[in-house]
């Protein structure tokens, strides 16, 4: 089954290297995307110094609002595995729900840069080997929470036809996670992490009109 899912993927990317499309023919659309990649955890004391980098994944709902600028909604999940080793310490995780905005360059190109940033809410945990949250020693508060954040990124992306684009892009996120109170035995500090992904969209139109066979 596998085989023949990469497959038919490899046959649509192929098809759509021969039909490129500009991007005004997708203004009004929308898109439906997935990003893979990997993310390592740059901030907060503790989590920083013990992090190792492994896998994120995100989905994407896009909406290409102007030639230049597309809008995002993305749902996502991305962890370090936490060489403490300690038990009770194993993994750092991050769950970003957000909204942001991508300002595409090089307007009727194949080829196009962005920038962008956005915000939103994340949920932030450090959790034991069992993948249950763990707990700070002294209030015995779980190392879980949901906390604003923002993020920036850098990227590129192909349109392959119109219906198709495949990007590849850098982000850093920064969540405003500091809570001494409740964690003072560590993982309080404010959390950041840098991540790299590649990705696929499908686009399909929002304002084309059902034909009923009705006179207007």
């Amino acid at each position: 089954m596998s085989r023949n899912f990469v497959g038919g993927l490899f046959v649509i990317l192929l098809a759509g290297f021969a039909t490129p499309s500009l991007a005004n023919d997708l203004v009004g659309s929308g898109a439906i995307g997935a990003r893979g990649g990997s993310l390592l955890f740059t901030k907060d004391a503790w989590t920083k110094q013990d992090a190792k980098p492994r896998l994120s994944g995100d989905l994407v709902f896009s909406y290409a609002w102007t030639d230049h600028a597309t809008l995002d909604v993305t749902a996502g999940y991305g962890w370090n595995r936490l060489e403490t080793g300690n038990p009770e310490f194993y993994v750092a995780t991050s769950t970003p729900i957000t909204l942001g905005a991508r300002y595409f360059l090089r307007d009727g190109k194949v080829w196009r840069p962005y920038v962008g940033a956005g915000g939103g809410v994340y949920v932030w945990s450090i959790l034991t080997q069992d993948l249950g949250a763990a707990k700070d020693p002294v209030t015995f508060e779980r190392l879980r929470r949901a906390r604003p954040g923002v993020h920036g990124m850098i990227g590129m992306e192909r349109r392959m036809s119109k219906h198709i684009a495949m990007t590849g892009d850098a982000n850093y996120h920064y969540i405003f996670a500091k809570d001494t109170e409740r964690f003072p035995s560590g993982y309080n500090g404010n959390k950041a992490y840098a991540q790299v992904r590649l990705g696929v969209s499908f686009f399909f139109s929002l304002s084309e009109r059902i034909n009923t066979g009705l006179p207007e």
